[in-house]
């Protein structure tokens, strides 16, 4: 196992369960020696749960986010999210990783690896809620502000060695922090992997990839070249700029330019910027310059920096200014939930029967980060 877990799962407490979902509320863990006691679910999908975590000795709270992982493909993916965030770590306008724990599924009680992975709680909530509750769009200025943070946090990815393509850019992925400032978060679908086709490819190879893109994108938010592979564009960074290009639409519009997912429409870039708008005027241009099919034509993260610096200068615009944004905070003040019962789970497992944790020792190297294979090629002719 790699080093990064050296922080280790300590225990759950002697009423907990690893069990599904809820049954870890009330319980207290332990992640890189600090006690927490799991307060609420605020997400959950699939095989991951997002909760409130409080620190026992302090009173802070975090996000704590349990996965859990069904064979070898999900553990390794789940492992390089946890690498990715850990490389990340430090930005301004991406989430912060503290630790991470694991447990094996010979010992969960379930037969699935799970891992906890502790960051900080960003209470303002994802951005989306606050696009929902408006009834208007954003003021240019705030746009300018928002989408400048955003993009300061993907130009860190792109800036890796080699880099990293977040592949899942979206307005829910944007979380607003205590201070007003803007976080990019879950980095499941991030990659350093790309690909490109070339007409050597098969059928069967292309329809590999594009369901592989299918399985960690976002269809409104897909490049031209995730949905259709036979032009043989690269897939890369050039497709983060694309889903930017839907953000900065929906930063100025309130609605999304591919709202539909329509294919033919995506592979067209086929869009309206509204007739006669001169309100987001400044913002047409980085629009379109990220909306192109050809993704080699699209601008770079650095270009639409640099334009939207041109844009905060020329209209006073002080992008470092904290957002002053309402959208659905997280309310943690719930109690916590008091510890289930020793009766049996509705899986039935026997809740006296917990299984414990284990630290994991560090590994002498680091792992480095699992990358699904690209389709393999037919033999030269």
């Amino acid at each position: 196992m790699s080093e990064l877990f050296k922080s280790a799962f300590g225990y759950f407490s002697s009423n907990s369960t690893v069990g599904q979902g809820n049954e870890l509320l009330g319980q207290v863990v332990e992640i890189g020696n600090v006690k927490l006691r799991v307060k609420k679910v605020i997400a959950e999908g699939g095989f991951a749960f997002v909760f409130v975590a409080q620190a026992c000795d302090t009173g802070k709270e975090y996000a704590l986010k349990r996965l859990m992982a069904a064979d070898e493909e999900a553990n390794k993916a789940i492992i390089q999210e946890v690498n990715i965030l850990k490389q990340l770590a430090g930005h301004p306008h991406i989430i912060q990783f503290l630790s991470a724990a694991f447990i094996d599924k010979t010992r969960s009680g379930h037969g699935m690896a799970e891992y906890l992975l502790l960051t900080e709680l960003c209470v303002g909530g994802s951005l989306v809620d606050v696009l929902t509750s408006r009834t208007t769009p954003l003021p240019p200025d705030i746009v300018c502000r928002v989408f400048w943070q955003t993009c300061q946090a993907v130009k860190h990815m792109h800036n890796q060695s080699p880099p990293i393509v977040h592949r899942d850019l979206k307005i829910e992925n944007l979380l607003l922090d205590t201070e007003g400032k803007i976080k990019l978060c879950d980095f499941g679908s991030a990659t350093t992997q790309t690909y490109q086709p070339n007409n050597s490819w098969t059928a069967q190879q292309r329809a590999m990839l594009e369901d592989q893109m299918n399985r960690c994108t976002t269809p409104m938010y897909r490049a031209p070249e995730m949905v259709d592979t036979w032009n043989n564009y690269p897939i890369g960074c050039p497709s983060d700029v694309w889903a930017l290009g839907c953000l900065l639409y929906m930063l100025c519009y309130n609605k999304h330019p591919f709202e539909d997912s329509a294919k033919l429409r995506i592979l067209n870039a086929n869009y309206t910027i509204p007739s006669g708008d001169t309100k987001y005027s400044d913002y047409h241009p980085l629009i379109r310059g990220c909306l192109q099919v050809n993704p080699e034509q699209r601008l770079t993260v650095s270009d639409l920096l640099e334009r939207l610096a041109a844009i905060a200068e020329t209209r006073g615009i002080n992008l470092r200014e904290p957002l002053a944004l309402e959208g659905k905070r997280i309310d943690s003040s719930t109690r916590p939930a008091p510890a289930m019962n020793n009766g049996p789970t509705n899986n039935g497992m026997d809740r006296t029967s917990s299984p414990s944790a284990h630290q994991i020792p560090p590994s002498p190297h680091k792992v480095p980060p699992p990358h699904p294979p690209p389709p393999s090629r037919p033999p030269p002719v």
